[in-house]
């Protein structure tokens, strides 16, 4: 292989993560030391892991030659890419990229088949994802794709699973002579039904129906969905009895139940899934849409309906929330061990420093301090703590974020409104105890 090829595979693998392409991916030793000595390319090191990457010299003359060949081979790709559906390609380019949502040049070459949403079930499915197989081999063979092994900081830098990588250069140029319009807004909508009722089927089966109303409500504002949406298809499986009819999410009951859940699986991918993968395919396929009437109340409405909160209810909201925050605390000091506050010391200086000012200035104001420091802390400490230690804390990268988000909405939803005698409603009540049973699971899982 000749140095600049393997200049444009670590340029284009380099993408799978901002640390770089692992070096025991390029095989070329010998081009490599030539494009290192030319100050073309760079080492890399991040946890136990050795890395290339691209210098700003090596990058320019990578992108121009790159966007070079595919002018170049243009006719070629055209001719290798006649079969498959330009709606499908761009569904694919725009919507698969996996493991990292947030990273489009990177798609794993594994399925997650137990997703919800809409978008990852039609991606798992054998059609779109032999297509997807195809455009990467193709792009592959052709040099304007590396596949490769991405990684993450878990296990102190823990290998994970094999990736088609592109760049962004490839990316527009597919999308530009290749793509087409895939769905429209109203298809787009049906398919947020179907991610929503996906996730709205496990909540169901709960009995509080306090959490219900509120899981309900965040699914809606997730999916940027309005009731009557959701209605109109649940009214359709109404009258073939998979469901009951809809009471709406302020009904005295639950929003609606589920009768058959086999049947409401069914109905779903025969409704909104199959003919959304006919429809990519360019085979036909009408996505089912349905309108109803009557009127729901508009999510902010929706908020206002839950209403302020009684003396009885306030007193609720302060048990929950402090007696949490006293399970934190202890949660945190057991997993640090016996000598936790010589290791925060050690490691977090600035945050145990902070605490001993606070405590001296209770005992300045003539206040009897905390005999537990940690009484100190704030959620950001907490957070702060858990960040540090991550390892002891949390599996993966993507649970170390959702424990975070969800810390936050206890502190800003609840404990910080509570504390600070702000208004407090029902929706803040409701969402700060749906985070805190996020939170009390997993500290449960880890203790």
């Amino acid at each position: 292989m000749k140095e600049e090829d393997v200049l444009l595979k670590i340029y284009i693998g380099q993408n799978v993560r901002p640390e770089g392409i692992l070096q025991r991916e390029i095989e070329e030793k010998k081009e490599a030391q030539n494009l290192l000595l030319k100050g073309l390319i760079k080492e890399n090191h991040w946890y136990r892991w050795h890395l290339f990457l691209t210098t700003d010299k090596g990058s320019q003359i990578a992108s121009a030659l790159l966007k070079r060949r595919l002018e170049e081979r243009k006719n070629e790709l055209k001719v290798k890419f006649r079969d498959i559906p330009k709606r499908a390609l761009t569904f694919i380019l725009k919507e698969s990229s996996d493991p990292y949502p947030s990273n489009n040049l990177v798609f794993s070459t594994e399925k997650r088949i137990w997703l919800e949403k809409a978008e990852d079930k039609i991606i798992s499915d054998s059609r779109i994802w032999a297509l997807r197989d195809k455009i990467f081999s193709i792009l592959q063979e052709m040099g304007f794709c590396v596949k490769t092994h991405t990684y993450v900081s878990t296990r102190g830098g823990e290998l994970r699973e094999l990736c088609y990588v592109i760049s962004p250069e490839i990316r527009t140029f597919l999308l530009d002579n290749f793509s087409a319009p895939y769905f429209t807004s109203d298809e787009r909508n049906a398919l947020k039904v179907y991610s929503f009722l996906t996730s709205v089927s496990r909540i169901l089966g709960s009995e509080d129906l306090d959490f219900i109303r509120q899981r309900f409500y965040e699914l809606l504002k997730s999916y940027s969905l309005d009731e009557e949406q959701v209605a109109a298809f649940i009214q359709e499986m109404a009258k073939k009895g998979i469901t009951s009819n809809y009471k709406g999410l302020l009904s005295e009951d639950k929003p609606f139940n589920i009768k058959d859940p086999t049947r409401f699986n069914i109905y779903l991918h025969e409704a909104i899934l199959e003919p959304t993968i006919n429809h990519l395919l360019e085979k036909g396929g009408e996505i089912a849409q349905y309108k109803i009437e009557k009127k729901f109340p508009s999510l902010s409405e929706t908020k206002a309906e839950l209403g302020m909160l009684d003396y009885d209810e306030l007193g609720q909201f302060y048990v929950m929330i402090s007696n949490f925050e006293r399970e934190l605390r202890e949660f945190l000091k057991t997993k640090l061990g016996k000598g936790w506050l010589k290791i925060l010391r050690k490691e977090l200086p600035q945050v145990v420093n902070n605490w001993e000012k606070l405590k001296k200035k209770d005992e300045k104001w003539g206040i009897e301090p905390e005999k537990d420091i940690m009484n100190y802390a704030s959620c950001e400490d907490y957070i702060q703590i858990i960040k540090k230690f991550k390892n002891l804390f949390t599996d993966n990268d993507e649970d170390l974020a959702m424990v975070i988000a969800y810390l936050k909405i206890w502190y800003n939803q609840g404990r910080n409104p509570l504390m600070h005698c702000r208004t407090v409603n029902m929706q803040k009540f409701l969402t700060t105890k749906s985070a805190i049973e996020f939170l009390e699971q997993w500290m449960k899982r880890k203790s």
